[in-house]
Parts: C-alpha cells; structure tokens; sequence
C-alpha cells in the first residue's frame, strides 16, 4: 500500500513539473493569427498543396464536384475526407514552452511538410507548417507560415496525432477503384480466360440498348437481359484491397499470361482494363484443400490485379470480383449465379 502511495506521489511530481516546463514556461501572449490553424468552413477549400523539403508534393485540387491531385488521378476518398475534417478540428493544445522554442523551430526547419490552402477563386486562404509528433503531449508541432509562434496542436477527442493525415507520397493517395462506370455507360464487356477460351465472351450493346452475347459456345436458348443487366452494374464499383508498391513483382507478372483478362469500353470508347493473375497459396489462405482433399495450389480467395495501363498492381478479392468471373452459359440462367472459371480451374474442374 506505502509503494502505491510512493508511486502516486512520484507520478503527482512529474505532472507538475511537466505542466510548469510545458506550459506555464510558454513566453509571451500570442495573437489570432499565430494560432488559427483550422478551416471554419472546409466546403470553400478548392485546393491544397502540400510540399516537403524532400519535394515530395501532393496538389489537390477541387472541380466540377471531383477531386483530383497532381496529374489529375482521382483520390481516395476517405483520404481527402479525413483531411477536411482534420483541418475544421484542429485545436491548440498549448504553446511550445519558451525553453523549448528554439528546438521545435528548428526541427520544423529542418523536417516539415508545409500546407497552403485556397478557396475555391484560387485566393490563399492560410498555410502551416506541419513539425514532429510529440507523445508527451498526444500532439503535432505546428507553426503558422506567417508566425514565429510554434503551438502543440491535436485533434479534440482524437487519440492519434493530426499530422497523419498530411502525407505526401502519392501511392498512399491513389483511390483503390479499379472500376467504376454505370450500366448506361457501357457499350462492351470482354472477358477473356486465355487458358479457357470456351469461357470468353463479349457483350456488346445494341442499337436498341439491349446486348448480345458473343463467345464459341452455340446456345439455343434465349439471352436472358435481365441478367445481362444484373452483370453489367457490377461494375459500377469495384475495388482493390490494397496496393503492391513492388514494380519488378508487377513487371513479372506482365511477362506471364493472366488467368483473366477483363475490359470495359464505355460510349466515349474508353477503356478500362484489369489483367488477374493466380497468386500463390500462403498459410493465411482459406482453403488449402479440395473437397476431393487434393492440395490447392493457387490462393482462391485472393488474385493480384494489374490495371491502370498496367502502372499498378494491388490485391484483388474473390469475394469481389469472383461473381464476375463466369462463363456465357450464366447469361441464359433464370436467375444469377455460375461457376467461377478461375476457382475451377484451381481446384483442376
């Protein structure tokens, strides 16, 4: 019980001592200005720059109701959300102690991002200054751009330090979608299974809006639209899992045939295509085992895709894209469902 009580005490003096050295030591008063680092209203940003001394740069930008940064490539979504609420939070936490001025100010000097913000008429509206983390204080160490005055700045209610969302490398930026087009859009679906050609079909859109189905099988029974229709706005929003920032494992895989091949050519005759690849069974994989008990080779729940004219490579899942990857007979089903050409073709059906 004394050596709780001993603990207690000990942990009472440090706090004070922190509160005086971290607070109470912070110099003179400061203005406004020195401290407005978040955004009232972050619906009127209509850009933001981002630069670090490495010229790392991420210019995001803000027209016709879409985001897009450097190049033009569109965003994550979550990221440029997290963002906009990150800079209506921001809150200071306290000023940078006058003992410690000098040393935040020049690590911020020497290892920063700096932030410049624009309303949506192209008017600089702010910019900051983004330092290092401090974990004493569960907070950022930022510096106004117009200011000498470096404050501890964190998010109310937020465990984890403002600065994360301030990142400049541009895969992390990337938006995971892969596909996205509505039915309307589409004038032609191929899917192509190089190793399974009696699987390959098209489906191309018709004067009269409806498609018919090109592929070697001959059917007599009639193309069910309905379903054709059901297959086509799958499309409309599919995603990668994550990103594989490894271009010599994505220049191997180009040099090998894919297991499928899907391409998507809307009525302006853009094309979007994503080539998928087996990947390896790892012991992670769900399935290690046929039901005849034969070991799988290939990992069924999980492909690599390359896509984005063949500039990225990410994981795809099955749980995905697997109700994509069937052979024409689906089409002339009452109701959806089929076999997944690549599962079969795993597992040696």
């Amino acid at each position: 019980m004394k050596r709780n009580l001993l603990y207690l005490g000990i942990l009472i003096i440090l706090c004070v001592v922190a509160y005086f050295t971290l607070i109470r030591d912070s110099g003179s008063s400061y203005s406004k200005k020195d401290a407005d680092f978040a955004i009232e209203d972050t619906t009127d940003i209509g850009r933001v720059i981002m630069t670090t001394l490495t010229g790392d740069t991420i210019d995001l930008k803000f027209s016709n109701n879409t985001w897009t940064y450097n190049n033009g490539q569109t965003p994550r979504p979550d990221a440029v959300h997290n963002l906009m609420n990150t800079l209506h939070q921001l809150e200071i936490k306290v000023p940078v102690a006058k003992s410690m001025h000098n040393t935040v100010v020049k690590n911020i000097a020497g290892k920063r991002t700096l932030v410049r913000i624009y309303n949506k008429e192209g008017e600089k509206i702010k910019g900051f200054f983004i330092g290092e983390n401090t974990d004493k204080l569960n907070g950022t160490f930022m510096l106004m751009e117009t200011s000498e005055k470096p404050f501890v700045v964190n998010i109310p209610g937020f465990a984890g330090y403002a600065s994360t969302v301030f990142f400049t490398d541009e895969r992390d930026w990337r938006s995971k979608e892969i596909f996205s087009i509505k039915s309307a859009d589409v004038r032609q679906i191929d899917i192509t299974y190089p190793a399974v050609k009696d699987s390959t079909f098209s489906l191309v859109r018709q004067a009269n809006n409806s498609f018919i189905l090109i592929c070697n099988q001959v059917s007599q029974k009639t193309l069910n639209q309905e379903i054709v229709q059901y297959y086509i706005k799958q499309f409309q929003f599919l995603n990668a899992e994550y990103y594989i920032n490894e271009d010599d494992k994505r220049d191997s895989l180009l040099g090998v045939q894919p297991a499928c091949i899907m391409s998507v050519t809307d009525m302006q005759n853009k094309n979007t295509t994503l080539k998928i690849y087996y990947r390896p069974l790892t012991y992670r994989s769900k399935m290690q085992f046929t039901y005849e008990d034969k070991p799988v080779e290939f990992d069924l729940d999980k492909y690599y895709g390359v896509f984005n004219q063949d500039q990225d490579l990410a994981i795809i899942q099955n749980f995905v894209f697997g109700k994509l990857l069937i052979g024409p007979q689906y089409f002339y089903r009452q109701r959806p469902g089929g076999k997944n050409v690549l599962v079969d073709g795993a597992i040696g059906k």
